[in-house]
């Protein structure tokens, strides 16, 4: 008898469990299936690389939907903010995650992960192969070398993170940087001025998202266009990027950042966001392609850049950094009003979204290519288009496939568009 009430007790406790998880996905179907569905292309589009093996394209499709379902959960960041708060109520500085690993709380109050090491010398080799095919066309190239949340230890970035653990960022663009500089390749490592720079890290990188905030991102587009005139006479009008020329709009507790989204606004807070446009006349066609699709705008840089969708939205996960037109395959600005007739081709990872946005307003054209989402042979595409000068600019966190696959044994012939 007391067998038969334990098989009994159990089973219920087992139906009780079903019935609480079939709940919460028919919660998550009713109330999350389209957001579940759009984090699935995402994530698939940025974590699959165009022409992979089925075998692996069916793998990247499994983890991209295992990734969809558990930020879709029903009353997800519910259970997010549970967790953080008990976190918080524990002070812990290491929290378990199931993407990252762990995450670690810096001694500035910021949630980030750390890097680990990476293989750098395949990245540059294929650099090289680039380099080497623009230069058949004389077309100049350049590598612009763009930090990540965790300075080197000579600005500090060793006592941000908990006791031994270790950021591998910096040491994996030193030995990339390093390997370009050995082969005579044209480099701008600008992390020594972004850090220098007087800013504090809480004004340069967001608190609760692993991106720069669109400040630190607007100072450094400043560094980058001294850097181009005095190094290619790009012509952009000088002091253009001071912060007299344009408005700033803060918008106070506004953006739960990804890192944020995974620990709790409790845990982690909330940040502000400045949205940052130009306060002189903008008149810029943007041009957007995505494969066989095409988007053209036109107007101010308000009108015909920013995506105020990513402001107005009142929901604090809306990903406000995207307001700056990103991450697209590719984008293609004319300023009508430049002052030069200087052409730029960049490749860029989401540090560039505001970066090459704010480039726009100083330079006559700028394409911005995304390599996880670019699929034609880009040493054919410069050829093409012929750009004064070809950049690639990444964060030191980049150094990965398929960033570095320029896509040189296509033939753009074979594309339609």
């Amino acid at each position: 008898m007391k067998l038969f009430k334990k098989h009994t007790r159990e089973k219920v406790m087992a139906i009780v469990f079903l019935l609480i998880i079939f709940g919460m996905l028919f919660g998550m179907l009713i109330t999350c299936g389209a957001e579940v569905g759009e984090n699935f292309i995402i994530t698939y589009r940025t974590e699959v690389p165009t022409g992979a093996p089925a075998l692996e394209r069916i793998t990247g499709a499994i983890d991209a939907m295992e990734t969809a379902v558990n930020e879709g959960a029903f009353h997800r960041q519910d259970f997010v903010e549970m967790y953080g708060l008990a976190q918080l109520a524990m002070n812990k500085k290491v929290i378990t995650d199931y993407n990252y690993g762990s995450l670690y709380k810096t001694n500035y109050g910021q949630t980030t992960f750390a890097v680990i090491d990476r293989y750098v010398p395949e990245s540059y080799m294929a650099t090289y192969d680039l380099v080497n095919a623009l230069k058949e066309d004389n077309i100049p190239f350049l590598y612009i070398q763009l930090p990540f949340k965790i300075p080197g230890e000579e600005y500090g970035g060793k006592e941000q993170l908990p006791e031994n653990i270790k950021d591998n960022s910096n040491i994996n663009a030193d030995n990339y940087v390093w390997g370009l500089d050995v082969a005579g390749v044209d480099t701008y490592d600008l992390r020594d001025d972004f850090w220098t720079s007087g800013k504090t890290q809480n004004e340069l990188f967001f608190d609760t998202d692993h991106h720069w905030t669109i400040e630190g991102a607007f100072m450094t587009t400043g560094l980058i266009a001294d850097f181009l005139n005095e190094n290619y006479d790009m012509g952009i009008p000088e002091d253009l990027y001071t912060e007299e020329n344009f408005n700033f709009d803060t918008y106070e507790d506004y953006f739960l950042g990804s890192m944020g989204r995974r620990v709790g606004k409790i845990y982690g807070g909330v940040d502000d966001f400045t949205l940052i446009t130009p306060k002189f006349d903008t008149d810029i066609r943007l041009e957007q392609i995505e494969g066989m699709g095409y988007a053209e705008f036109e107007g101010t840089f308000e009108e015909a850049v920013l995506e105020m969708e990513y402001i107005t939205d009142p929901d604090i996960k809306t990903n406000r950094y995207a307001v700056y037109h990103g991450d697209y395959q590719e984008l293609r600005f004319t300023n009508n009003l430049a002052e030069n007739d200087s052409k730029i081709l960049i490749i860029k990872d989401s540090f560039g979204i505001p970066v090459y946005s704010f480039l726009s307003l100083g330079v006559h054209e700028v394409r911005a290519i995304d390599m996880r989402l670019f699929e034609k042979n880009v040493a054919q595409y410069a050829a093409e288009y012929d750009p004064d000068l070809v950049i690639v600019m990444y964060n030191a966190d980049s150094f990965v496939y398929p960033m570095f696959d320029f896509n040189l044994d296509v033939n753009n012939e074979d594309f339609d568009y």
